[in-house]
């Protein structure tokens, strides 16, 4: 069965509205983490830091309309002086990631290099970044949402949520099962989840990406969500 513009056009609506409740509990949750950081006196450790942020991140993970798997702030330099800036809860248990290192003998992450930071700290917008395997916290396959904190128009740093693509399969997949060979892809062209047995997450179709250059597959159907970096595209 080939798909048309329509069929696509449900599908990305259901992405939209799927990313939509991902991000409103973080956005529920800024006026307060705003409020918190602003009376703190500043900058922080990271125990303190996680101090702070606990109950809100805690909220987050309350939201039961998504099934995320984490939740937290990263600080920036402005708000972290010593210890560990990213005060991250995860898993069922709701542990507190310990530490931004790998591991012994390994060297530190520099957080600020990686997409969910470096992105919503440039563009001062929220971002998705992923499919990526996420060694830092769940080692699994996953997608962070964050949304920068600006306060007088310095970066104080993001507050996130993770959802593993498990849970992106769980909850979209009825959607746009129906749709043969579809795939929903980043704005780098790479899949996230597929109805396509030979499509796997993080494969590359190239010319798909909104962020890519290549000539697109003019044998594909390609529907953009005007809200998010994705794109939802089939054989026509």
């Amino acid at each position: 069965m080939s798909s048309d513009a329509n069929q696509l056009a449900d599908g990305i609506a259901v992405v939209d509205a799927f990313f939509d409740g991902v991000f409103a509990p973080l956005q529920a949750w800024m006026p307060e983490l705003e409020r918190d950081l602003r009376a703190a006196q500043r900058p922080l450790t990271g125990p303190a830091l996680a101090e702070l942020t606990r109950d809100g991140a805690f909220g987050v993970l309350d939201a039961e309309e998504r099934p995320l798997y984490g939740a937290g702030f990263c600080g920036s330099a402005a708000v972290v002086a010593e210890g560990n800036p990213l005060a991250w809860w995860q898993g069922a248990d709701r542990h507190l990631l310990a530490s931004s290192t790998f591991g012994p003998g390994q060297a530190v992450i520099d957080l600020a290099r990686l997409e969910w930071f470096r992105v919503p700290k440039q563009t001062g917008e929220p971002h998705i970044a992923g499919p990526f395997v996420d060694y830092l916290c769940s080692n699994e396959i996953t997608l962070t949402s964050a949304i920068p904190v600006v306060v007088d128009g310095e970066f104080w740093g993001v507050a996130c949520a993770d959802v593993l693509v498990a849970g992106i399969e769980e909850s979209l997949l009825p959607s746009i099962r129906g749709i043969a060979g579809a795939a929903l892809v980043n704005a780098h062209g790479r899949v996230v989840v597929s109805t396509d047995p030979d499509r796997e997450t993080g494969d590359r179709m190239r010319g798909v990406g909104s962020d890519d250059s290549e000539p697109g597959d003019e044998s594909l159907n390609v529907v953009r969500s005007a809200r998010y970096p994705f794109a939802l595209v089939a054989p026509k």
